[in-house]
C-alpha cells in the first residue's frame, strides 16, 4: 500500500480504544483519512471522538452522523454468558450501528467478525472457504455469525456496501501471544497488528464491494504452516496481501 490514500474517507471506528483500533485509528490518520473515534473513553491521539457505550442508541446515532464509512469493532471480545454479558454489546450495539447507519446513509460499513465463527471446522485437506458456512462453538462465536447476517441483510435491503472481516487470532497482550504460540493451529491463523491495519484500510479504501452488496472475507497474516483460512477473496475483492508471519508484526516481545 502506498503511504497516503487516494479518496480520503470520514470514518468512524467504533472500539477505538482497543487493540485493534486505537493502532488502526492512527494508521488510517496517517494515510489521510478523517477518522472519529468511538469507545468508553476517549481515544488516543484523535481530536474527534464520541464517548459511549455501544448500548446508547443516541450516543451510536451521533458517532455516526457525519460518516461516509464505518469500522465497527466495539464489541465483549471474548466467550461468556450470552445473557449476561454479550447481548447487549454484541447484539444490541450492533443492532444500533446498523440503524443509524441506515439513517445516516453510509457507504460503507465494515464489520468485525471472527475465526471462531469458523472454529468447528475440521478440515484437514484444505483451508476453511467462505462458502463452507459458520460452524460456531460457543456464544461468542454466534453473536459474530449473526454480525454477518445482519450485514448481508442490512446490504441487500438498504443498500449499504458491507464487509465482514473474520478476524484471526490477534495477539491483544504478551500472554495471549505465548497461548497463541503453544496451540496447534494458532501460528497458521495469526493475524498481526501491521496486517491488522492493512486490511482494515483496505476495507475503508477498497471500491468493492458495491453498494447493496455484502461479502466475507477472511484475515489472517501468512500461515506460519498449513493454511486453515482461504485469503483468496480478500485478496480479489478489496486487494489484501499479508506481509507477516508469526510472530512478525507485533508491537511486543514474546519470549
Amino acid at each position: 500500500m502506498t503511504d497516503r490514500a487516494a479518496t480520503p474517507k470520514c470514518v468512524l471506528v467504533t472500539g477505538s480504544t482497543g487493540a485493534i483500533g486505537e493502532p488502526l485509528c492512527r494508521y488510517l490518520v496517517r494515510r489521510g483519512h478523517a477518522v472519529r473515534g468511538f469507545a468508553r473513553r476517549p481515544a488516543p491521539g484523535l481530536d474527534d471522538y464520541v464517548t459511549g457505550d455501544l448500548s446508547d442508541r443516541e450516543a451510536v446515532r451521533r458517532a455516526v452522523n457525519g460518516v461516509d464509512t464505518v469500522v465497527h469493532l466495539g464489541a465483549y471480545p471474548n466467550p461468556a454468558d450470552f445473557i449476561d454479558v454479550l447481548l447487549q454489546p454484541n447484539v444490541a450495539g450492533l443492532y444500533h450501528v446498523c440503524e443509524a447507519a441506515v439513517e445516516f446513509d453510509v457507504e460503507r460499513l465494515v464489520l468485525a467478525s471472527s475465526v471462531q465463527v469458523i472454529s468447528g471446522h475440521r478440515f484437514h485437506d484444505r483451508p476453511v472457504a467462505v462458502e463452507d458456512g459458520p460452524a460456531p462453538t460457543n456464544h461468542y462465536a454466534l453473536t459474530k455469525a449473526w454480525a454477518e447476517l445482519a450485514g448481508d441483510m442490512y446490504a441487500r435491503v438498504h443498500q449499504l456496501s458491507v464487509i465482514s472481516v473474520r478476524i484471526g487470532w490477534l495477539p491483544r497482550n504478551p500472554e495471549e501471544a505465548r497461548r497463541l504460540a503453544a496451540s496447534a493451529t494458532g501460528p497458521d491463523i495469526f493475524l498481526s497488528h501491521g496486517d491488522s491495519d492493512r486490511f482494515l484500510a483496505r476495507c475503508v479504501e477498497s471500491p468493492n464491494p458495491p453498494r447493496g452488496t455484502s461479502v466475507i472475507l477472511h484475515a489472517s497474516s501468512r500461515p506460519a504452516g498449513r493454511p486453515r483460512m482461504d485469503l483468496e477473496p480478500a485478496r480479489r475483492v478489496i486487494g489484501y496481501v499479508p506481509q507477516d508471519t508469526w510472530p512478525e508484526g507485533l508491537p511486543f516481545a514474546v519470549a
